[in-house]
């Protein structure tokens, strides 16, 4: 610090070439600008740039979901979906040998206000690609529309990416699921997540099918025709086959309000 030699505008404040001008103690000082170092490559820094790159392969991996469950929030702070995950889940990532490290149940894939679901019980069916996941319509008691849609994630860390179930009914309870091939024998991690008529999600729920309560038990189906959700989803209970699945990737933007390409993404 230096104490400014006063001409006959007086002291400055701010840059003025390699100094900066300012005023302490009712005295007019000048440092020297700081240097800017435009690419530190500490140790640290490294390891944060590592880290955020392999954050952002994650959030890439994780858009189908994303971009349904944060679009509402991200588009409210100015922001794309997938920078919101990386933001939002910061407290899920660390660094370990060089290496992401994820703390998958606490991971989130939605934001919002809506009353959320819990996954009560995942059980596979007779074949491994057939899984069946039971949620509660509404675990913290709040008001919450029984037709409200329900989204379910299937991600497999292993293949590097996931599944985008078409969505169901809050009031069914329930999601009846045949695996993709791809998903088959991997380590899996499901997130289910509400939205609205609006638009607008709920926070997410986790579960893997290492959460399953006792040995698999396949409810009955109820007649098709006895149900709404059977007719909003083209499912007649118990397992949907392949055509089925055809059917609602191609009729889930026009029913549900879902574009098709996020329910068509699986292989993505």
């Amino acid at each position: 610090m230096a104490k400014q030699a006063n001409g006959f505008l007086g002291g400055f404040s701010g840059r003025l070439g390699p100094a900066v001008g300012y005023q302490w103690n009712g005295r007019w000082c000048v440092r020297a600008l700081p240097r800017i170092v435009t690419n530190p490559r500490t140790e640290a820094q490294q390891e944060h740039r590592a880290m955020f790159k392999q954050e952002v392969l994650l959030a890439a991996q994780m858009r189908w979901a994303v971009n349904v469950g944060m679009k509402e929030v991200a588009r409210q702070m100015g922001m794309t979906a997938q920078n919101l995950f990386v933001k939002a889940n910061q407290q899920a990532f660390s660094m370990v040998d060089g290496e992401l490290e994820v703390d998958y149940p606490a991971l989130q894939v939605s934001l919002g206000p809506v009353a959320p679901v819990a996954i009560t019980n995942v059980e596979f069916g007779m074949m491994n690609d057939e899984l069946i996941v039971h949620f509660e319509k509404n675990p913290e008691h709040r008001a919450a529309s029984a037709y409200d849609s329900v989204f379910l994630w299937i991600y497999s860390p292993e293949a590097g990416k996931g599944y985008l179930t078409n969505a169901v009914y809050r009031r069914a309870k329930r999601f009846d699921v045949l695996l993709p091939e791809w998903l088959v024998g991997q380590e899996l991690h499901l997130y289910a997540f509400v939205q609205d008529k609006a638009g607008r999600c709920s926070a997410t729920a986790y579960g893997t099918p290492a959460d399953t309560n006792g040995s698999p038990e396949i409810e009955e189906a109820p007649e098709a025709a006895e149900t709404e959700e059977s007719a909003a989803t083209g499912s007649r209970g118990g397992f949907i086959g392949s055509a089925v699945v055809e059917e609602r990737i191609r009729g889930a933007g026009r029913s549900r309000g879902v574009s098709r390409q996020v329910c068509s993404n699986q292989s993505a």
